[in-house]
C-alpha cells in the first residue's frame, strides 16, 4: 500500500510538472520507441543498472489500475525515457496512450543513485501507471537513458507479467543494451 500511495504522489507531481513540447515532435519520437518494443525479439526480466518492479489493484467499477515502479538505481541515468506497451499491443491498431516518461514532458528526468532534488529532475524513482480490465497484464516495456556526458542513450527491453499477486518475469534472455545515438529511433548498435 505505501508504494501504491508513493506511485499516486509521483504521478500527480509528474502530471503537474509536465508541459507539451512540440506535439509532432512528441508523436514522432513516442511512435518510434514504440515501434522499437514491438520490433524487438529479445526481452530480459530485469536489469543490473535499476530496481523493476510492479502491483496491481482492483477498483471500485472491477476494473484494475497497475503501478510499474523503476528505482534503486545502481549508476547515474540521465534523461530517462520508460515507455510501458501492453499485451503486445500493435501500434497501428492501438488507438491510445501507453503509459510513457520523458517523452512528452518538458522537464528530464534522472536517477543518480542515492541522491535525489526533484526540483531539478534528480528523482529517486519513477512510476508508470494504466487502467485495464484484465487481472493480468503482459507488459513490453522500453527503459532509456543517457551517459553522464549524455554523448551516449543506453536501451534495455524488459518484459513481464503484473497480477494482482505482483510481477512476474515472462521470459529469460540474455541482458540486451543498445546504444543508440538518436534518441525515439530504432537506429543504434547492439552491444551484448
Amino acid at each position: 500500500m505505501r508504494k501504491v500511495l508513493t506511485a499516486l504522489c509521483c504521478v500527480f507531481m509528474l502530471a503537474g510538472c509536465a508541459s507539451r513540447k512540440d506535439d509532432s515532435a512528441n508523436m514522432a519520437a513516442y511512435e518510434g520507441y514504440y515501434k522499437s518494443i514491438q520490433d524487438n525479439d529479445r526481452f530480459q526480466e530485469g536489469s543490473l543498472y535499476y530496481q523493476i518492479s510492479a502491483e496491481m489493484s482492483t477498483l471500485a467499477d472491477g476494473s484494475h489500475r497497475y503501478y510499474i515502479f523503476l528505482d534503486d538505481a545502481q549508476i547515474a541515468m540521465y534523461d530517462v525515457v520508460l515507455l510501458a506497451v501492453e499485451d503486445g499491443l500493435s501500434f497501428d491498431t492501438n488507438d491510445r496512450m501507453m503509459p510513457s516518461i520523458g517523452i512528452f514532458e518538458s522537464q528530464d528526468y534522472s536517477l543518480i543513485p542515492n541522491q535525489a532534488r526533484t526540483d531539478k529532475g534528480f528523482v529517486k524513482g519513477l512510476v508508470l501507471s494504466g487502467e485495464t480490465a484484465q487481472d493480468s497484464l503482459d507488459i513490453r516495456m522500453l527503459v532509456e537513458w543517457r551517459d553522464k556526458n549524455k554523448e551516449n542513450a543506453h536501451r534495455e527491453y524488459l518484459s513481464f507479467t503484473i497480477t494482482e499477486e505482483g510481477y512476474t518475469a515472462v521470459t529469460r534472455q540474455t541482458p540486451v543494451e543498445e546504444t543508440v545515438l538518436e534518441p525515439g529511433t530504432g537506429e543504434g548498435t547492439l552491444n551484448e
